[in-house]
Formats: C-alpha cells, structure tokens, sequence
C-alpha cells in the first residue's frame, strides 16, 4: 500500500526485545494517560463550570487533532527509522503534563483535551508498529494479546490514582505531570533500546494499491468498536455522577473494575485462546457489552463496570490484521487508527449535545449501539467470501 510497509516483520523471525519491551511499555503509559480523561473530566466540568457539550467538544479536538497526528505519523515512518519517531513522539507525549497545573478557563481546557487527544493516538498507533515489527511470525497474536493487557492495566491504574488523589486532597494535574515525568524515563528506553535503522528510501517505495473490501471492512469493524468502548470508558463516570446520585471517587471505583475485567479477559486471551475460538469468544464478547452497556443506561452501575467484557475484541482483531494483511501491515495500522479518531471525533461531539438535550442517560445509548453495529460487521467479517486478502 506504501512504502511504510517496505520492511515488513516477517524480516526479523526471531523478534526483537527491545521494540516488544518499549511496546508493551508505550502502550502502558498512554493508556494511563488516555484513561485519565475519564474520571478527569466530571471534576473539571464542575470545578469550571463546564457545560457537557463543552466536555464533547474537549474530546473532539483531541480526536480531530489525532486524525491530523496520524496522517503525520505516516509520513514520518516512510522517511525516518521507528526509534526517532517514537522519539520525537515521546517529546510530545510530556506536553499535556506541562499545561495540566495550568488548565484554568475554558481555552486552556480545550487545549488540554487538543493535547492529550494528539498524544494518546500518536504513541497508541506507534506502540502497535513496535510490537508487531519485535514478534516473531508465530508468536505475534500471542504478543499482541499480551500487549493489550498492558493496556488493561494502564487503564486501571487510572482511576485508582485519581482515586486516591481526591481521598488524599491532591490536585488532580498531578496525574498528568506524574504521568510526563513516566514518559521521560520511556524516551530513554527509547534511545538505549532501540535500533537507529533508516527508513527505506523513498525510490523504493511501493505504488498505491487500492483498498480492498476486506480491508475496509476491518477498519470501519475498528472504528465502530472502539467508538462504543471509548464512548463507555468516557463517559460511564459523567453517567454515574450525573445520574446514579455517585460521586466523583465512587464513580472511579467502578472505572476501575471496568478496566479490571478488560484487562482480565485479554490475559484469559493470551492463555488460553485459539484462532478456531476467536470467532465465538468476539461474538459472545460484543453480545455481553451491548447488553450491560443497556442495563447500566437503566441505571445499573454495576452493568456499567462489567462492560469490560468487551476486552478480548480489541487484540484478537489486530493480531487478524498481520496475520491476513502481511504486506501491508503498517498501513492498515495507521488506516485502522486514523479511522478511529473520525469516529470518535464525531461521537463526542454528537454525545456532548445530545446529553444537554436529551440527557446523558439516553446519550449513553450509542454505547450499546456501537458495539451492536460492531457485531454485525463482525460476523460478516468472519465471513471467507468477504475476507479476501489485499489487493497486491
């Protein structure tokens, strides 16, 4: 599809430790990071008396910026190795800490929410090419789902600390700057651990090969998913808050649980799963999200939290993507990614302005629709006269 694919990872059969570690560790940390926003935001929708759409619009800049990020992404792999962009990328990722004590008016939160969207996406997409590029042939799926956990974990660890912060009287931008000073340490990891290959002159690039169906299928199946997960993730706590009668800290509580039990299952994932089950374990996956994610919209806050049962979707679908895209990885992970931030880009907006008219308990009901949507595509994916492999 391009020349970010020139070196594909079949070239490197044994892996290689250094870009599996800092991928595992990158995805760690953004996901932190990423998480973070969720119980962040009710508090500061309230300490500056911010209106829900306002709060969508925070995380539509992020998504726009992210799309914007993505396509730069792209064009930096084709022209500079992996190590000096997960480089340059980490440079970035510390800004969001810098603005977080400053976040005080309207402008600087929009901005915040510019940042952190822009990082997030940047290292989540390069996270993905380091782990795929370090796994060997037969272990990458395995990896990938170990990879994820990591993300689980992360994601717990959000909440928690807030958490605690708010029990122990702190500001809430300690989150953010502690999570700045982490990525600092990364980028070192970045420069000892890595290889400074160059990137593959631009005379040997590929000519453009048109999507085909199967490819689009599977990043639209992406985009919907993750629309419906991050859309629960975001906005579970304004939920809560708003109109379970919880408050911030109890709210992030069942955060918490939500990102142990997507953590959970992907462990369960790396053990025990097989391609022949994949199918079954995705469908029964989807099927339980959407219907806890309607039991919590009733009020249900424990639905809400067992919405993590959704977890094994997200590994086991990119492992697909090496495996049936193996000449065209790379792009298909920035395609898989760019696709997602539109969505999302729309789906925060769209949510922001409906929980001001209709509320946020009938907003909250394009989380199961999502992931039913995501259902759907799913079993026409699974589908072999769909599933054809990329145009050359």
């Amino acid at each position: 599809m391009s020349a970010i694919d020139s070196t594909t990872p079949t070239e490197n059969e044994k892996g290689h430790r250094g870009f599996l570690f800092t991928g595992f560790a990158s995805l760690f940390l953004i996901s932190f990071l990423d998480n973070s926003r969720g119980p962040i935001l009710p508090l500061l929708c309230e300490k500056l008396a911010i209106p829900y759409e306002t709060a969508g619009t925070f995380l539509t800049l992020g998504c726009m910026a992210a799309v914007l990020s993505t396509f730069l992404l792209g064009y930096a792999l084709r022209r500079y190795s992996e190590r000096n962009v997960a480089l340059g990328i980490a440079a970035f990722v510390i800004l969001p800490g810098l603005l977080a004590p400053f976040v005080t008016s309207k402008w600087t939160f929009l901005l915040l929410g510019t940042l952190m969207g822009s990082a997030v996406t940047l290292m989540g997409t390069m996270c993905n090419i380091l782990t795929i590029k370090g796994s060997p042939n037969h272990l990458r799926g395995r990896h990938l789902s170990l990879q994820q956990v990591m993300y689980g974990l992360g994601s717990l660890l959000a909440p928690l600390v807030f958490a605690q912060l708010i029990r122990l009287h702190f500001d809430w931008s300690w989150m953010l700057v502690g999570c700045s000073v982490a990525i600092l340490f990364l980028a070192v990891g970045y420069a000892r651990l890595l290889p400074n290959d160059p990137a593959p002159p631009i005379s040997q690039a590929k000519p453009k090969a048109r999507l085909s169906r199967s490819a689009i299928l599977i990043v639209v199946l992406f985009s919907i998913y993750v629309g419906g997960e991050v859309l629960a993730s975001m906005w579970m706590n304004l939920l809560m808050v708003g109109k379970h009668g919880k408050t911030p800290a109890e709210a992030a509580f069942y955060g918490m649980i939500f990102f142990a039990l997507i953590s959970g299952t992907r462990f369960l994932c790396f053990l025990f799963v097989r391609p022949k089950w994949e199918g079954i374990v995705l469908s029964v996956s989807l099927g339980l999200g959407t219907i806890f994610g309607v039991l919590g919209q009733q009020g249900h806050s424990w639905a809400l939290a067992a919405m993590g049962i959704i977890g094994p979707f997200f590994p086991l679908c990119l492992a697909r993507i090496s495996r049936d895209f193996p000449d065209d990885w790379k792009s298909m992970t920035v395609l898989v990614f760019m696709g997602i931030q539109i969505t999302l880009a729309i789906m925060h907006q769209s949510v922001g302005t409906l929980a001001d008219t209709l509320g946020i308990e009938n907003a909250f009901l394009l989380s199961p629709l999502f992931l039913f949507i995501a259902l759907i595509l799913l079993r026409s994916s699974l589908n072999p006269k769909i599933m054809t492999p990329s145009a050359p």
